[in-house]
């Protein structure tokens, strides 16, 4: 092999590692962002309505406390 091409393939080798580490870099950013919002306690959210005659579903399996 000869030097020009000896560079030749060296660089390439560099550009490709460059690449890999770039998309691992990459793909390492969106795991931590995910992580983050796995962690985020949910919103509370509060429904306020009257509460009709008939028992509903939602009504009877809410955990939240009933207000009379």
């Amino acid at each position: 092999m000869t030097h020009g091409s000896r560079l030749l393939v060296l660089g390439l080798a560099i550009g490709v590692n460059g690449a890999a580490m770039a998309a691992v870099h990459s793909a390492m950013g969106e795991i931590q962002e995910r992580e983050k919002l796995a962690l985020q306690q949910p919103v509370r959210i509060v429904v306020v309505a009257r509460r009709s005659d008939t028992p509903i579903l939602a009504i009877e399996n809410c955990p939240a406390p009933r207000v009379l």
